[in-house]
């Protein structure tokens, strides 16, 4: 346990040859990341400054066996795992590849996702039914429904962008269990700005 009362693993994760690196500094540079994983093998990809607060990153080995033995060393040690002195806390990623390091701040995944539910109109999907659905890979802080050019739509809102992705990547695709299933077509938004109080 760290001191701040977070677990430092999560143990029933399946390995990933991708970490996911939560309580970065803030704007932590690729050099950081790199010299912080290359004492355990050879990183063939970075993406950094994801989060709300710009502290969290996926670091991807270019072996499996690699990620298991950073995993496993400070799963271990005495010593966390430090960037400028803050205490770095590393699972395995939900993610088996890093797709894209080249995109911009505003195109990093977010913990909402913007969902277009195809084949129905305004009001055939509750908002009940939509919560059942999503629920099922974490909790869903707030949902909001709408129509649009592109159709009845419905944003997602999750405690983090793990379980977000975890969402999409299930039900990319998958119809709804009903009288009508719609399909649903997924892609995380960028931007909270909408879900100010």
């Amino acid at each position: 346990m760290s001191t701040s009362g977070q677990p430092q693993f999560r143990y029933t994760q399946t390995p990933s040859k991708v970490l996911h690196l939560r309580n970065l500094p803030w704007e932590c540079t690729e050099e950081e990341l790199v010299e912080v994983c290359k004492p355990f093998g050879k990183i063939v990809n970075t993406k950094s400054n994801v989060g709300a607060n710009r502290n969290q990153a996926f670091v991807e080995f270019v072996d499996l066996n690699q990620a298991i033995n950073m995993v496993t060393y400070y799963a271990s040690s005495s010593e966390p795992a430090q960037v400028r002195g803050k205490h770095v806390y590393i699972q395995y990623s939900n993610r088996h590849e890093i797709v894209n390091n080249t995109k911009g701040p505003g195109d990093v995944p977010g913990n909402v996702l913007l969902v277009t539910i195809e084949g129905v109109e305004a009001g055939d999907v509750s908002i009940d039914v939509i919560h059942l659905v999503f629920s099922a890979f974490g909790f869903v802080h707030k949902i909001a429904t709408f129509e649009k050019a592109a159709g009845f739509q419905a944003l997602i809102q999750f405690s983090d962008i793990d379980t977000a992705a975890s969402a999409r990547e299930a039900l990319d695709g998958r119809s709804i269990p009903r009288h009508a299933p719609p399909l649903f077509c997924f892609s995380h938004c960028t931007s909270l700005l909408f879900w100010h109080c």
